[in-house]
């Protein structure tokens, strides 16, 4: 099969027309997040549609278009509608009805993980979802992008990908914060723990994650 991308944990490769297969690297089972993008799509979500699942195969629609990174590198999205897109993103999920009547979380929504398709934006990678507090899902994606500030050249997908610049990281984390509708900075003590916890993590990202949660701090309204 034909590889399209890779991340941390998985492979993305070319399955059949239309149609994509995401495999994890460390054979875990893709059905708990198969289940929570159907029920995402069901509710109509912006998520590609599931195909099938067998083991750490999980078969969805491929999506024409690139990440919300590469419209941010290549000009064609700035970085303050980038901010606001990823929180209109949030807003919207965790207006959703969920089981248990807890909203669902996403725990990793950031660039890298927003394809914009020809109808629009597509949020992928739900392996971490659960449910729980809005404002954690919110201090996550404030800290992850000031994570990337902090480490230019970076992405939250691959630490060997290029990354988007300082500056332009930075103004998306402001405009983030302005338009996300949960405040979150009560929530970036348990989201840093969260990311220490990550084994995905290198070195450097551990080192600077400190800084990182200060820099999402100053960016956000108060709680």
């Amino acid at each position: 099969m034909e590889l399209l991308g890779a991340g941390r944990d998985s492979d993305i490769f070319a399955h059949g027309p239309g149609t994509v297969l995401r495999r994890y690297r460390d054979g875990r089972s893709a059905a708990a997040e198969a289940e929570v993008v159907g029920r995402l799509h069901r509710l109509g979500y912006p998520v590609p549609a599931v195909r099938a699942v067998a083991g750490p195969d999980l078969v969805m629609e491929r999506i024409d278009g690139g990440t919300m990174t590469r419209s941010l590198l290549g000009g064609d999205l700035s970085p303050g509608t980038g901010g606001a897109l990823l929180a209109a993103l949030q807003d919207r999920l965790h207006a959703l009805p969920w089981p248990g009547d807890r909203p669902l979380l996403h725990l990793d929504l950031h660039p890298d993980n927003v394809l914009i398709g020809p109808g629009g934006p597509v949020v992928i990678d739900w392996a971490n979802a659960r449910p729980g507090p809005v404002g954690v899902d919110a201090a996550l994606t404030a800290l992850i992008l000031a994570q990337v500030a902090m480490t230019p050249g970076t992405s939250p997908v691959s630490a060997e990908q290029v990354g988007p610049s300082r500056d332009g990281v930075i103004v998306t984390l402001r405009a983030f914060a302005a338009a996300v509708s949960t405040p979150y900075a009560s929530h970036l003590t348990d989201a840093e723990i969260l990311r220490r916890r990550d084994p995905r993590l290198t070195t450097v990202e551990l080192t600077h994650l400190a800084a990182a949660a200060v820099l999402a701090r100053s960016a956000g309204p108060s709680p």
